[in-house]
């Protein structure tokens, strides 16, 4: 039997032309759960799900569209097959909501309940760290998220060191792994700050981190949790949980790591101030210094002025007092050298009087001499010697 072989371009039209000859497929409403929602040039682009398929659906020109992930709806429209890419796409022309889907409405059920036991109060929440040194991440060890954390921190802070522990983040299994990454890096001491992390998704991607059990270990963390899981627009238990939400694994780092080269310029800027202000103050005190240093000359000299007058007063005034008692003491001594003078055996010698000496002896009775002694007779200007020849008494 001869294979027929044909151009990929030649397959597609051919699947294209199937689809667009059945009438059946071009009016037809499905019912199913939104999911992977997004908005996009005025366009909006999701999956329709139950429990067993999905398929994907564009709404054109959808300004007035009013749906989002978990709702249960039902879209009129009509299948659409792309030559190009081989796509598959319902082409919805209307949509109309018809309540909320199973599974969101179990993860609402499930968020009430775990709110009302107080798992996501604010009051509970623990800060991030300003200053972390080192950040654990539990997260798939390959794809764009792990990267975009580690280039994010690289180019902040080269110093901060990221430890990674490999969990599914999707599927059977991956509930388990997050909560035992969770529980690992509280065994450590190391650990400043913990990051719970994956891309987008669908809510049925995102369930590991809807369960209980996550919302728990984050609870009983010591460690501040951040949730860094799906985009934007995707919200889970586990960000409810966490100490702090942020939209995508780069924001996470962003907010994880402080800055090491702004902190450094921080830290330049702030000693340049101090510098100044501590060259403005050396420069105010060098200056207070001089003005006080003049001061207390100004002070010391007129001191010295007082003290200098009143010494040369009180100089004065003791040479006066001593000018005086010399002057007083020479009058008496004056007085007394005159009596003194008077006094003076030489001067009374130079009246005419003598003092007469017998061997050495001055003689002041004529019972001293007897005639025949040799005498010496003192005079003013010398000594005269006679012999006794004659004694007369004078009176009694």
């Amino acid at each position: 039997m001869k294979v027929l072989t044909l151009t990929i371009n030649q397959f597609n039209t051919f699947v294209k032309n199937i689809l667009d000859a059945e009438e059946f497929l071009h009016g037809v409403g499905l019912m199913g759960e939104v999911t992977n929602f997004k908005l996009s040039g005025g366009n909006a682009w999701f999956d329709l799900k139950d429990e067993s398929a999905m398929v994907s659906c564009v709404k054109f020109g959808a300004n007035d569209i009013n749906i989002k992930n978990g709702d249960y709806v039902t879209v009129f429209g009509k299948v659409n097959y792309y030559v190009k890419s081989g796509r598959l796409n319902f082409i919805a022309a209307k949509v109309e909501q018809s309540g909320i889907g199973n599974l969101w409405q179990k993860f609402l059920e499930l968020k009430d309940k775990l709110g009302k036991e107080g798992f996501f109060d604010e009051d509970i929440k623990k800060a991030i760290p300003k200053f972390a040194k080192k950040i654990g991440v539990v997260t798939s060890e390959t794809g764009a998220v792990i990267r975009d954390i580690i280039n994010v921190t690289r180019s902040k802070n080269p110093y901060t060191d990221i430890v990674v522990y490999p969990s599914k983040v999707q599927g059977v299994a991956a509930e388990d792994e997050l909560c035992e990454g969770i529980k690992y890096f509280n065994s450590r001491d190391d650990i400043d700050t913990i990051i719970v992390a994956r891309g987008g998704g669908s809510l049925e991607d995102l369930a590991p981190f809807n369960t209980e059990k996550i919302v728990k270990e984050i609870y009983a963390s010591r460690i501040p949790v951040v949730s860094a899981v799906g985009h934007e627009t995707d919200f889970t238990l586990c960000d409810f949980a966490a100490d702090l939400r942020v939209p995508t694994p780069s924001v996470a780092a962003e907010v994880a790591v402080f800055n090491y080269f702004e902190q450094v310029e921080n830290i330049k800027a702030q000693v340049k101030i101090i510098d100044k202000f501590i060259e403005a103050k050396v420069q105010n005190s060098k200056e207070n210094l001089i003005i006080n240093a003049n001061s207390i000359i100004d002070k010391v000299k007129l001191k010295l002025n007082i003290s200098e007058n009143l010494l040369l007063t009180k100089t004065q005034e003791i040479y006066q007092s001593v000018c005086r008692t010399l002057q007083s003491k020479q009058n008496k001594v004056d007085v007394v050298s005159g009596v003194i003078s008077k006094l003076n055996p030489l001067e009374v010698l130079k009246n005419g009087y003598s003092v007469i000496e017998k061997n050495g002896k001055k003689i002041s009775k004529i019972e001293d001499v007897s005639v025949g002694d040799n005498l010496n007779l003192f005079v003013s200007n010398g000594r005269i010697n006679v012999k006794v020849e004659k004694t007369d008494k004078v009176g009694d």
